[in-house]
């Protein structure tokens, strides 16, 4: 940005590098320069390029004014390949400056291609969050060889209130690969009597998973599953529910820290190299326990000791995180309540 008019000529060949985030760099200082040669030097990279470069770029055009590059990105999207009007299509929905029935749009949402389709669906989140969401091939979606696009789909749904999504939240549970992230969602979203069973699942989970998982839950009894888990001999699930229990209670029941155990095929050369786990301190735990344990009863969605089942107080959203602001957003949306937008898609 100091470099001004001068930045094409001391970095602008970086523009044709592979690397994402470099690109992006250059592409954003230039884009924001506004200098016209600068704008239509990165809006010809952007039609050419391919690959990390063009993801770069493709934040790049999302993060700024469209004022100089609203043309072209219409013209990307309605002629251009389709890389490049998906992520058209992302840089005017972000913006607000993309209609619901876009006709370039409905093609890239079932786009043979994994890049392309995630990229549309989250053009897809932003356009159908703020407006009556639009008949969207989620079945299509749902089947796609990519589980990013999958992802990415069903976090549209949640986001515009699909009936239908906690069915699919719990299918995909059962795809090894996918537990950790529909369980999450699960934890978020479950209704009351749905809550034990997702946290039954999550007790089934590696050790390193439950604590967070069971956090996203919030549950009163989530909050005494991990008491029991940190009382456990394997460091790695004491470590995980202590993290778990202070998200949950926003206390400090900080003690030892240890080594994490060696792998059964670690190399020697690592050995002092492996990650180093928190564990609780029991008594404190039991101390804050005896201390808050009542009132902790009576709450539904506990972060870090607020409960947000039913609203965000000014003092909650001081000390919450963002995960938690946007699932009781989602939690909102599932329900008909647009009350947050949803999370950036860049």
């Amino acid at each position: 940005m100091v470099a001004g008019a001068a930045l094409d000529d001391i970095a602008g060949s970086a523009l044709v590098s592979s690397d994402r985030d470099e690109v992006f760099a250059i592409g954003w200082a230039l884009l924001r320069g506004a200098a016209d040669h600068q704008v239509s030097r990165v809006l010809e990279v952007f039609l050419e390029t391919k690959g990390g470069g063009l993801a770069g770029l493709g934040e790049a055009l999302t993060l700024v004014p469209l004022a100089s590059t609203e043309a072209a990105l219409r013209d990307a999207l309605t002629h251009g390949n389709a890389p490049q009007a998906a992520w058209a299509s992302l840089a005017l929905a972000q913006k607000g400056r993309l209609e619901a029935d876009a006709a370039g749009l409905a093609g890239l949402l079932v786009h043979d291609q994994g890049s392309v389709a995630e990229v549309a669906w989250r053009a897809a989140r932003c356009v159908d969050a703020h407006h009556t969401a639009q008949p969207r091939p989620y079945a299509e979606a749902l089947r796609h060889a990519d589980p990013l696009v999958v992802e990415t789909a069903v976090e549209t749904a949640i986001w515009t209130g699909q009936p239908w999504v906690l069915d699919t939240l719990w299918r995909l549970a059962a795809v090894p690969e996918r537990q950790p992230w529909a369980l999450g969602w699960l934890g978020a979203l479950a209704p009351p009597d749905g809550q034990a069973a997702v946290l039954a699942r999550i007790s089934e989970q590696p050790a390193a998973q439950r604590g967070p998982l069971a956090a996203r839950l919030g549950t009163c009894q989530a909050l005494e599953q991990v008491h029991v888990w940190m009382a456990s001999d394997d460091p790695q699930l004491a470590a995980s529910a202590l993290r778990g229990w202070s998200r949950m209670t926003g206390l400090s029941a900080d003690g030892a820290r240890v080594a994490s155990p060696a792998g059964d095929d670690e190399n020697p050369v690592f050995q002092d190299l492996r990650d180093e786990l928190l564990l609780p301190d029991l008594a404190k735990v039991r101390q804050l326990r005896d201390e808050h344990g009542k009132r902790w009863q009576g709450g539904v969605r506990w972060c870090r000791g607020h409960d947000i089942r039913d609203s965000l107080s000014r003092e909650a959203q001081r000390w919450i995180d963002l995960e938690a602001r946007w699932d009781f957003g989602a939690r909102a949306a599932l329900a008909g309540q647009g009350v947050i937008p949803p999370p950036p898609s860049v």
